[in-house]
C-alpha cells in the first residue's frame, strides 16, 4: 500500500505537532510494510526530494496568491495560515501510483488533492490537525493579519479549476483530535463519517540533565517552569510570567519554534519591564530528537502548557510520560485526556488567579499526577495508533 501524507510543510529545522504526527506514523507505517510517502511545499525549507529513515519527504516549490507579497509576509504564512498553490504537487499526485490520500493540511492543497482524487478514484481521508471548527476568532484574525490589505487573485484560479469547495465536505473521512471537534463536524456535516483519532507518543527514557543549566545559564537553585511548544500567541506563554513575578525561586524556560516573532518581542518587552528578564530563558527551536530536550524535562520542576486554544496537546503528553507535574489550560483536546487533581492540575483559559493557585497547589498532589500521568501516557502508543490508522486505510479501499 503506497499512501501520500499531504502537508503543507515539513521542515525538520521548524517542528511542530504536525510535523511531529506525521514523522512518527509515517515511521510506523514503514515498520508494517507500507509505502508512506510525505509530499510538502518547500515552505521554510527547499525544494528537494530526501529520504530520511528510508522515508521520502518530497518538497515542491509554491506561492501565494497575494500581490504584493513582501518576504516578510511570506515567512509569516509559511510558518501558519499560509493557503499557498503548488502545482507540481498535484502533478506528482496525479502520477505517483498511491492507493490513498491522507491528506494533513487544509486550503488549496487538500481542495485540489481531494479532486483529484476523486478523478483517479483514489480514497481520501482528513486529518484536522490545527483543528477545523474551534478556532478562536481571534487566532483566525492573527493568523490571517498578512494578508491584509493586498490583491488576492486566487480565487479567479479557483473558479476556473473548480475547487472553490470547503475540503471537509468532500473527504471520504475526517479525523478529528479532540471530542469538541467531533462534536461541531457532525453537527457541521451530518451524515460525514468522523472519528476521533487522537495523536500519540513515543516513550523515552529520560537522560541525566548533565550541565543543561550551566549552558543556558539557569541557576540549580531555582525552580524551572518549563513550556515546550511553538512560541506563539496561541500558546500565551507570556501569562507565564506572572508566575516570575510572583516568585522570586523561580525560572521560566520556553522551547519551541518562533511562529510569531511580534508575541516573542512582546515577551521579552514585558519581562523587562517587570524585572524578570533574567529570569527568563528562550531557546528557539531544538531538533524534536534532542537530547536538550529530554534534558530540560528531567531538570524541570513542572511543565506549564497555558495555551488558548489546543487541538489536542502532544507536549503535554510528553511531559506526563516524562514524569514531569503538569499544570494545562482546560482548553481542547487537553480535556479529553487530562483530569483536574489525577493527571494534572488545569486552569480557566487565561485566568490568571486560577494559574496561581494551582501553581501553589502543586506541592501537596505532585505524586498523585506524577503516577496518574504514567498511566494517562501509556494509552498514546504510536504503535497501536498506526495500526489503528491501517485498519481504516483499507477498509476505505474496500
Amino acid at each position: 500500500m503506497k499512501i501520500a501524507h499531504i502537508v503543507r510543510r515539513f521542515s525538520f529545522a521548524e517542528w511542530g505537532g504536525t510535523e511531529s504526527v506525521v514523522w512518527n506514523i509515517a515511521k510506523q507505517q514503514k515498520a508494517q510494510g507500507l509505502t508512506p510517502e510525505i509530499l510538502c511545499t518547500a515552505a521554510l525549507d527547499k525544494a528537494a526530494v530526501e529520504v530520511v529513515e528510508g522515508i521520502t519527504i518530497r518538497r515542491f516549490p509554491y506561492f501565494y496568491p497575494y500581490f504584493p507579497m513582501p518576504e516578510k509576509d511570506k515567512i509569516a504564512l509559511d510558518k501558519k495560515g499560509g493557503n499557498p498553490f503548488a502545482p507540481k504537487l498535484m502533478k506528482t499526485l496525479r502520477r505517483g501510483g498511491y492507493d490513498i490520500f491522507h491528506i494533513h493540511a487544509g486550503g488549496r492543497l487538500a481542495n485540489y488533492s481531494l479532486r483529484l482524487a476523486k478523478k483517479l478514484s483514489i480514497p481520501t481521508l482528513m486529518s484536522l490537525h490545527g483543528g477545523s471548527c474551534a478556532i478562536p476568532e481571534q487566532e483566525m484574525a492573527l493568523m490571517l493579519k498578512p494578508l491584509k490589505h493586498k490583491f488576492s487573485y486566487g480565487g479567479i484560479i479557483d473558479r476556473i479549476c473548480r475547487t472553490g469547495f470547503v475540503p471537509e465536505s468532500q473527504a471520504d473521512l475526517l479525523l478529528a483530535l479532540s471530542r469538541e471537534e467531533v462534536r461541531k463536524l457532525q453537527e457541521r456535516y451530518p451524515g460525514k463519517r468522523v472519528e476521533l483519532f487522537p495523536n500519540g507518543i513515543l516513550h523515552r527514557e529520560l537522560p541525566e540533565a548533565g550541565a543543561f543549566r550551566k549552558k543556558y545559564n539557569i541557576p540549580e537553585d531555582k525552580k524551572l517552569l518549563l513550556c515546550i511548544s511553538r512560541i506563539d500567541y496561541q500558546k500565551n506563554q507570556k501569562i507565564l510570567l506572572e508566575l516570575l513575578k510572583k516568585y522570586d525561586d523561580t525560572h521560566l524556560l520556553l522551547i519551541g519554534p518562533v511562529t510569531a516573532k511580534w508575541y516573542l518581542d512582546e515577551i521579552w518587552c514585558e519581562a523587562e519591564k517587570s524585572g524578570v528578564k533574567s529570569r527568563l530563558t528562550v531557546i528557539p527551536g531544538l531538533a524534536p530528537d534532542s537530547v536538550e530536550l529530554l534534558q530540560a524535562l528531567k531538570t524541570a520542576y513542572c511543565f506549564i502548557l497555558p495555551s488558548r486554544h489546543e487541538p489536542f496537546g502532544i507536549a503535554a503528553l510528553e511531559a506526563l510520560d516524562a514524569q514531569v507535574p503538569l499544570i494545562a489550560s482546560a482548553v481542547g483536546g487537553l480535556r479529553d485526556f487530562l483530569c483536574h487533581g489525577e493527571n494534572a492540575l488545569m486552569f480557566e483559559d487565561n485566568n490568571v488567579a486560577e494559574l496561581v493557585n494551582a501553581y501553589d497547589h502543586l506541592p501537596e498532589v505532585k505524586e498523585q499526577l506524577i503516577s496518574g500521568g504514567i498511566a494517562t501516557a501509556s494509552c498514546y502508543n504510536w504503535q497501536n495508533i498506526a495500526a489503528k490508522l491501517t485498519d481504516i486505510y483499507r477498509e476505505l479501499l474496500q
